[in-house]
């Protein structure tokens, strides 16, 4: 029986914190930064749901910082000399040297305004939500491809009750992503059958399918009403077990089996056995 994904009992983190550390460990040792490309559908999404409307806010709120910080403090001082002084005011200049070394400071303090606001004004939920769709897109997913089976052996290690008595916004959407898996799976198998392909059979070179068009919402529903209580994934691997069996046979029949059997101690008083007779 194979080992639970969830890592021992840590007294210092609460049951659902070891639940969302344990996807968030999987996502970091499975997703590589190389496979979220822009011009992959995938990658469009999550840089439309963390960019908008934090990214562009942030933006804003840096270059109106960095144009404050360099000229509200001179217009200022200038300010100050003009009304403290009887004749005719100095202008206050910066130096090059000071224009170059605040200029760096200024963009620095700016950098980390923006920052901030990027984080305030993200919507979290959202980047969620989008993050738990992507099972569902059309085409390939190499996201899907890397996560998915991870997620739902690691969502079969939970107890069940967990997802009662613990919700937020995060495992709302560790759930959701985690159905979605297996629509994409369900509707990869779908696919499969139809097009007279095993469990196992690689398309070209991928070993998953790239969907012709967006995943159903009711695929479960559908299959569950075409195959009833028994589900296509068991039947595949009771295939794949028979078709062992038939390899078995073939093995058996070809002489392989008889030639190993020979070789025992056993085979060879057979051997002499029938020798005598």
């Amino acid at each position: 029986m194979p080992s639970s994904r969830l890592p021992p009992f840590d007294n210092a983190l609460s049951e659902d914190e070891v639940v969302v550390k344990t996807f968030v460990k999987c996502v970091e040792e499975k997703v590589d930064s190389k496979i979220i490309l822009p011009e992959e559908e995938e990658g469009k999404i999550i840089s439309k749901a963390i960019l908008y409307p934090g990214a562009y806010l942030g933006s804003a709120v840096a270059i109106a910082s960095f144009i404050g910080l360099r000229r509200i403090p001179v217009y200022l001082a200038n300010r100050m000399n003009a009304k403290s002084s009887k004749g005719t005011p100095q202008i206050i200049k910066e130096t090059p040297l000071a224009k170059v070394v605040g200029s760096i400071f200024d963009a620095v303090l700016a950098g980390c305004f923006g920052f901030t606001g990027w984080v305030a004004c993200s919507d979290k939920n959202k980047i969620l939500n989008e993050m738990a769709e992507i099972p569902l897109i059309q085409g390939k997913s190499d996201i899907s491809d890397k996560l998915c089976g991870d997620f739902i052996a690691i969502h079969q290690d939970i107890r069940p009750q967990f997802w009662n008595e613990y919700s937020d916004d995060t495992l709302t959407a560790i759930q959701t992503f985690v159905k979605n898996c297996e629509k994409r799976k369900m509707y990869e198998r779908r696919l499969r059958r139809d097009l007279g392909l095993g469990y196992n059979d690689n398309v070209g070179e991928r070993s998953s399918i790239e969907l012709p068009n967006r995943v159903p919402d009711n695929i479960l529903e559908e299959e569950s009403v075409n195959f009833g209580a028994a589900d296509w994934a068991e039947m595949e691997d009771f295939d794949e077990e028979q078709q062992q069996l038939n390899s078995n046979d073939d093995d058996f029949w070809n002489g392989n089996s008889i030639d190993k059997a020979l070789n025992t101690p056993e085979g060879y008083i057979i051997i002499l056995l029938t020798n005598e007779v």
